[in-house]
């Protein structure tokens, strides 16, 4: 709504501004109120390493641990070729030779998804085996997988320079036909609930360029916030966050953000670069992995996309604390504004 815009059918600039200024204070305060886990120190996090190296994994390599199928089908190991060419949609054209980096396992493409995912057909970068996506739900720190590969620099940028593990990295070109281009993605972790705060598991969706200002897997906030383990749950950002899951949910991963929009402004009619990348933070254990939408590469924003703004709705909560504002500040103008008869004067 524009500040010239009248409220209530009457124009009061000041009222607005004032009502507005005091929501946005009363919710800053709110949303630095909301509960966090306690940050863990490097002594603690040193000794839950040693512990995880320690525990046996469900597998390694290329072997997934037989949870019971959720329905959907994974299909891996998956040419880089193959992989870019599932997420092409409309307006864009695939230029020059995929490239992958990390083991066969990493990555994959599936179909018949649950709904817990959001859509139904993508892709699957993770930094354990994909095939583990196919699995219901059995227990906490889970999935959980060495693949022994490497890390990934730019996303250990991302986390403030920790050290990155199993990093699952696509890269490829392409030509759009306009200058605005969309991904439809969710990011799921075996580091939910219980080691947020600690293991902050990084992904990334890079465009023309891998420095931090170069990711598109933001939350669209001011200024943008990237989507890790510690920066989506459900007290940090929880509006995009989806669930922590249990016993008889369809995803294997203790939980998972909700379906987002990456936007990204690209060159139209040139080539232009993008890596699609997820890794392990501060070890191997416990699996992360996002999943893209098959064909959400494009240059068609979403059914849903809000391409103008990118500020979520307010609360329940907020709203009221806003409607109060509001009809506080109408009663102190209602006793300052002069009654009919007086000239102005207040007899």
């Amino acid at each position: 709504m524009s500040l010239s815009k009248p409220i209530f059918g009457t124009s009061f600039p000041g009222m607005r501004a004032t009502a507005l200024f005091a929501a946005a204070a009363f919710l800053a305060e709110l949303a630095g109120a909301q509960p966090s886990r306690p940050k863990l120190s490097e002594n603690q996090i040193s000794a839950l390493i040693h512990l995880r190296a320690s525990r046996s994994m469900v597998h390694g390599g290329n072997g997934p641990y037989l949870d019971p199928p959720n329905g959907m089908t994974v299909v891996t190991p998956v040419s880089a070729t193959a992989l870019a060419t599932t997420l092409l949609g409309a307006g864009v054209t695939l230029s020059g030779t995929p490239t992958f980096q990390g083991g066969p396992a990493q990555s994959g493409t599936f179909t018949n998804a649950p709904a817990l995912v959001g859509f139904a057909s993508g892709i699957i970068l993770s930094s354990g085996n994909v095939a583990d996506a196919g699995s219901t739900y059995t227990g906490a720190n889970l999935p959980n997988s060495n693949e022994g590969t490497g890390g990934y620099a730019p996303l250990s940028a991302l986390i403030g320079g920790q050290a990155t593990f199993d990093a699952a990295v696509l890269q490829f070109s392409f030509v759009p036909n306009t200058s605005t281009i969309y991904f439809t993605y969710v990011f799921a972790s075996a580091e939910y609930p219980e080691f947020i705060g600690s293991f902050n598991d990084p992904m990334a969706l890079f465009v023309n360029g891998t420095a931090p200002a170069n990711n598109i897997a933001v939350l669209p906030l001011n200024p943008p916030v990237a989507v890790t383990i510690n920066n989506v749950n459900t007290t940090t950002n929880p509006t995009y966050f989806n669930k922590f899951n249990g016993t008889g949910d369809t995803l294997s991963y203790g939980g998972e953000t909700k379906v987002l929009t990456a936007i990204a402004t690209v060159t139209p009619g040139q080539v232009n670069t993008i890596t699609l990348a997820v890794a392990d933070a501060l070890d191997h254990a416990l699996d992360s992995a996002v999943f893209i939408q098959a064909g959400s590469l494009s240059t068609t924003a979403p059914a849903g996309t809000n391409t103008a703004a990118s500020v979520p709705a307010l609360s329940p909560l907020a709203f009221g604390v806003l409607g109060f504002i509001l009809l506080l500040s109408g009663a102190v103008l209602l006793r300052r504004t002069p009654t009919a008869g007086t000239n102005g004067r207040r007899g």
